[in-house]
């Protein structure tokens, strides 16, 4: 149901707050990781084992120098070199474990992420979709839910395996010699100040990132969308230069973000070249020489050149850790929205059809009111046609019978109960609605007909709500009939066939309250009766809400009512609002090309 009557940039519902980052990091953990303990035990295990691997290759130098080369043993250089190939294999095999399994854990976490958004995004108020773009929603299931996973698996095999190497090297390298440790002792506190300052960059800009990435998306779905209109207005450079600007800044941030994180790598590794260069000239004292050896000198050399790596994969994961946060953030914002309210006890199998609206007033933003005190009564099986000019209200008031948004002030009934009083499933199960926006899911046609069924039914069943909406000639002729793919949003079927489908369906439903928004407004004139025929059909025996702004198609509704500025202007039938000549018959006659009454024009906002 559109809401045409809503301002832009309102925001009716609340977000909710956003978290911290160690606390969002200690949710990811807990909710979506934890529950994989056991393979990660396993992971864990393997990702220390290697990382004990690589320190174990810098201590075989020292043996295979000193007592090796140097003494000039063969049997000693080929135990050790056979030692290597022992450490290669094992290595290749706790790679290929540790990271697999680590994968496997990130994979489930983005099923799981996936899973959370998209079941929110099927029960949250329409308010949260009226406030938020489809680009930045569906982001969060795909963009966002990456970085996510890049958080866990990369931080996880960075912070445990590259984490071990540093305590593996650092205590070997203390092994080594004590006194050459004291100059790393005072390196250290430089590389954290380093990465502490880098952290917090890196958190500013991944908020940056993730909003522009949100730009970009929306732009471009509105550019996907709405290609026929940017074409035939001509706007087709105006929108290049919309998307160029979201694409810019996307660009610019990203940037920033990659310059933070390679120029701290340099940094680092200028810290530990230092110190290895400090090393060797202190090696030069005598004091040094009697007690360094040459393998002991060369296994400390290089693990210490070894920590170059652990240490800039820290603070490279850093990066990718404070982007996954960032996007756990922007997804908890989804998953911690309050669902519709549903505290409904009363159950409903099949409702009479006897709608009562007391009162009702309705506003989107909580200042200005689309609906002023609306009282309207149907009885079942009544047709009640709103018309009157656009922005009146019409489709506010028709989205409030499923509970779409809830009234400010007043209240609906249904068969005498209040509608929250229902089970919102069991309310919505009533309805059926036939828009002029129709909406059409990739997919067969016979799916796209079985998509409004309560239950499960039969291929006859199909073809017979087919009939029923007049569709099932085109329908066959179709190259697989009813199994014929159609596309996104049916975009394989002409106009007039789209509503056709949605008519089907909405005869399949069998639901006892009709609402039709608009539903032959953009069809030619063929195409229109053949689909007033088939609403005809499908009104029988229903109460029926028929919004039309083309009177020629509500002169039969037992009821007409004239909404203007959320309120009910006049109301009855066709035959008496005419012979009232007030609002009604004003636009009536406009419509029909003759003399309009003095003031007919009045209030007409397209």
């Amino acid at each position: 149901m559109s809401r045409a009557d809503a301002a832009p940039g309102d925001e009716p519902a609340a977000q909710p707050p956003r978290r911290g980052g160690w606390e969002t990091f200690r949710r990811l953990f807990l909710g979506y990781v934890a529950p994989h303990w056991k393979v990660g035990l396993v992971a864990v295990a393997f990702m220390i084992a290697l990382s004990a691997t690589q320190t174990g290759f810098v201590s075989v130098i020292r043996p295979l120098l000193d007592e090796g080369f140097v003494k000039q043993d063969p049997a000693t250089i080929r135990f050790y070199a056979a030692v290597l190939i022992g450490l290669v294999l094992f290595q290749g095999v706790a790679h290929f474990v540790s990271h697999y399994l680590i994968s496997w854990i990130g994979r489930m976490l983005v099923k799981r992420i996936r899973l959370d958004v998209h079941d929110r995004l099927l029960v949250m108020p329409s308010a949260v979709f009226d406030r938020h773009s489809a680009g930045r929603l569906v982001s969060k299931l795909t963009y966002e839910a990456e970085q996510v996973a890049g958080a866990v698996t990369q931080a996880a095999v960075t912070l445990v395996q590259d984490l071990a190497m540093v305590v593996f090297l650092v205590g070997y390298m203390a092994y080594l010699s004590p006194r050459l440790m004291v100059i790393v002792v005072f390196v250290l506190p430089v590389v954290g100040g380093i990465i502490a300052y880098v952290t917090q960059r890196f958190r500013k800009l991944s908020k940056r990132i993730h909003r522009s990435v949100g730009g970009v998306g929306s732009v471009a779905e509105e550019s996907v969308h709405g290609y026929p209109i940017i074409k035939g207005f001509g706007q087709a450079e105006r929108e290049r230069r919309r998307f160029e600007q979201v694409n810019e800044r996307n660009r610019r941030q990203s940037l920033k973000f990659q310059a933070t994180k390679f120029a701290a790598v340099p940094l680092v590794r200028l810290a530990a070249g230092s110190a290895l260069a400090l090393i060797i000239y202190l090696v030069t004292f005598e004091s040094l020489v009697e007690v360094v050896t040459v393998g002991t000198f060369a296994s400390f050399a290089g693990a210490l050149m070894m920590l170059n790596q652990p240490l800039k994969s820290l603070i490279g994961i850093n990066a990718t850790l404070q982007r996954g946060i960032a996007a756990a953030q922007s997804i908890f914002q989804v998953v911690d929205t309050p669902g519709e309210e549903d505290t409904g006890t009363r159950q409903i199998e099949r409702a009479a059809g006897e709608v009562a609206l007391r009162g009702v007033r309705f506003s989107y933003d909580g200042e200005r009111e689309v609906l002023r005190g609306i009282d309207l009564a149907a009885s079942p099986g009544e047709r009640i046609a709103l018309v009157g000019p656009s922005g009146g209200g019409k489709s506010t008031l028709v989205s409030l019978l499923p509970r779409f948004y809830e009234p400010t002030a007043g209240e609906i009934r249904l068969d005498g109960v209040a509608l929250p009083a229902y089970r919102l499933a069991d309310l919505r199960r009533q309805l059926a609605m036939v828009s002029q926006d129709v909406t059409l899911f990739n997919t067969t046609v016979a799916e796209n007909i079985r998509f409004g069924a309560p239950g499960p039914v039969t291929e006859e069943q199909i073809r017979q709500a087919a009939e029923a909406a007049s569709a099932r000639g085109f329908i066959e002729a179709l190259p697989h009939g009813f199994e014929t793919e159609i596309g996104e949003d049916g975009v394989m079927l002409s106009g007039g066939q789209r509503q056709r489908v949605a008519i089907a369906r909405a005869v399949l439903r069998d639901a006892p309250i009709l609402i039709l928004d608009e539903a032959t407004s953009a069809l030619d004139t063929e195409s229109e009766r053949a689909i007033q025929q088939a609403l005809e059909r499908l009104m029988a025996g229903r109460t029926a809400f028929i919004i039309a702004h083309r009177l020629s198609t509500v002169e039969r509704a037992d009821r007409i009512v004239f909404l203007e500025q959320g309120r009910i202007v006049e109301a009855g039938t066709h035959g008496e609002l005419l012979a009232r000549d007030g609002r009604y018959a004003a636009l009536y006659r406009m419509q029909l090309g003759a003399e309009p009454a003095a003031g007919a024009g009045q209030g007409q906002e397209g």
